[in-house]
């Protein structure tokens, strides 16, 4: 059986005082924790694009690229995201953003109005799962 093993990019240090890991792998799964817009790299843990759900988007694929990558995966090996979203105003124009970092091959996926996130600006987030070849 093989074991959990916790995804954790370079410079992403934060999360080793935390109590979750940016993803987990376990044998050819892996999952990914919610990302919103915030600033990891920098560990300020702040929002780092107010107002434009659009562009909370991209920085949300931005940061899933950098897991994936960690992890050995690419958009490809994604097979399931979740988006937690707080307005439908402009989501529509999220679609572009999915093309650009998925093409014409996308995994399943949900959608989910909710009241709140739990940093306060956030318009968006977004969990995923991938499996992987090796």
């Amino acid at each position: 059986m093989s074991k959990r093993q916790a995804i954790i990019p370079k410079g992403w240090e934060i999360y080793e005082h935390l109590t979750f890991a940016p993803a987990v792998r376990k044998g050819n799964m892996l999952f990914v924790s919610g990302n919103d817009a915030t600033e990891i790299e920098a560990e300020t843990g702040k929002l780092v694009i107010r107002g434009d759900i659009v562009q909370q988007y991209r920085k949300i694929y931005e940061k899933l690229k950098v897991v994936l990558d960690t992890a050995g995966a690419t958009f490809d090996d994604v097979v399931w995201t979740c988006d937690y979203i707080r307005t439908k105003e402009g989501y529509k124009g999220t679609v572009a953003v999915r093309r650009e970092y998925f093409g014409n091959s996308f995994p399943a996926s949900t959608g989910i109005v909710v009241k709140e996130l739990l940093s306060r600006d956030a318009l968006v987030e977004m969990d995923a799962i991938a499996i992987l070849d090796k």
